[in-house]
């Protein structure tokens, strides 16, 4: 777990507050079990006094009783042995009284220093008295995890909408079940869930532009190719080739780019050496390899979808002949494919936007190659880098 976490976060501020509040018992426990000896001593010799007293004053033993009980609640035993030690609660164990807990009454018994047979006293406890102070730290303990669990549970959302955001950085594009509370965290869940619904929607009405835009341009350049193909004059049937021939290779790249926004670009991966792959790029370009300088440094092999990634290699190298000088130097090494050209730096390094000029000449391309590549190393799961040094530019693929 990120040990940044809100989650983990609470989690040890919960742990730091129970170790606290036991702390604080702990030490109130401790405070209060001296305090109650104390009590439960001076009562015995509060006691021992009035005892004093009757026998000075001659009183029967009747009398003393009935005072003493009268004046300390304590209640004087005929038989100091009745205890049953065995069954009681020591409290006191000092050499010439002993105090013990049994039923709901405090013992005394004191020996006699000359040896003479004890005393011994009864005290019945007040029911506040006998409360216990671990009881009450114990629904402490109680009552803060449930809060805890209380806000774990109110964080839930918050987990959720991250999940939600992860997937949808991840180009899915699907609204979850609106959430039913009303605190912050609800709100924005719900306020995200909108914005994917009019992105999606956006989105959907640009794939259904371009897909009526291909439909609509497929007939007229089919038508366009075949009469260009039929008329005499030389110059102009190639110009307009050329020109029926771009106009076919964009449809190709709108083709490509709305299968990648749309997300409906499936991959069917197999294992293969990266050369392989690299010749069939060359093939759809109708180069020979000889064209640009190979450096083989390791045999590098992974897997891809065959014709999805020559298109990716198609692109970079395409570019890399049409906008930069010659040689053109691909470097196949451990992890990687570098696809090296000089030429001017690009002024923009991200690959994100389409029809961006800055990676291509303004006369000639419309910047579609660099988004398609990047979205189909993206979609392998690789990384597509690029650096500009000493005058080289470096298309890297990180697979």
């Amino acid at each position: 777990m990120n040990r940044h976490a809100l989650r983990l976060q609470i989690s040890l501020f919960f742990v730091f507050l129970l170790l606290s509040i036991n702390t604080l018992f702990f030490v109130q426990h401790q405070l209060e079990s001296k305090q109650l000896k104390q009590e439960m001593v001076d009562r015995f010799h509060e006691s021992m006094r009035v005892l004093e007293m009757g026998h000075r004053e001659h009183l029967p033993f009747e009398g003393i009783r009935n005072t003493l009980y009268i004046m300390t609640k304590m209640q004087l035993l005929e038989e100091p042995k009745i205890v049953d030690i065995n069954r009681a609660t020591s409290l006191v164990n000092d050499k010439d009284l002993k105090i013990y807990r049994q039923d709901g009454y405090l013992y005394y018994l004191h020996k006699n220093p000359h040896g003479e047979e004890g005393i011994g006293f009864a005290y019945k406890e007040k029911a506040y008295e006998s409360i216990n102070t671990t009881l009450f730290a114990l629904l402490m303990n109680v009552f803060v995890f449930l809060f805890y669990l209380y806000v774990m549970r109110k964080l839930q959302p918050l987990q959720r909408l991250k999940s939600k955001i992860v997937r949808f950085s991840e180009g899915e594009l699907e609204v979850s079940e609106a959430q039913k509370g009303k605190d912050e965290i609800a709100e924005v869940s719900n306020e995200f869930n909108n914005a994917i619904a009019k992105i999606k929607t956006l989105q959907d009405s640009r794939n259904l532009f371009l897909r009526n835009i291909m439909h609509e341009l497929k007939t007229p350049i089919a038508k366009g190719k075949l009469i260009t193909d039929l008329m005499d004059d030389t110059k102009n049937q190639e110009r307009l080739q050329r020109i029926f021939s771009r106009f076919e290779y964009l449809l190709g790249e709108f083709t490509k780019i709305e299968q990648v926004t749309s997300n409906a670009m499936i991959l069917d991966k197999k294992h293969f050496r990266v050369i392989d792959i690299l010749d069939n790029a060359f093939d759809i370009l109708l180069i020979e390899s000889s064209a640009v300088e190979m450096e083989i440094k390791e045999s590098l092999e992974i897997e891809a979808d065959y014709e999805l990634m020559s298109t990716a290699f198609k692109n970079l190298i395409d570019n890399a002949l049409k906008y930069g000088t010659k040689p053109v130097k691909i470097i196949i090494d451990k992890s990687t494919v570098t696809i090296e050209s000089k030429g001017d730096k690009l002024k923009n390094s991200s690959f994100e936007t389409a029809f961006n000029r800055a990676f291509e000449d303004s006369s000639k391309g419309l910047g579609l190659g660099l988004y398609i590549t990047h979205h189909i190393v993206k979609k392998h799961g690789f990384e597509l880098k690029y650096e500009w040094i000493d005058g080289v530019n470096r298309f890297r693929v990180c697979c």
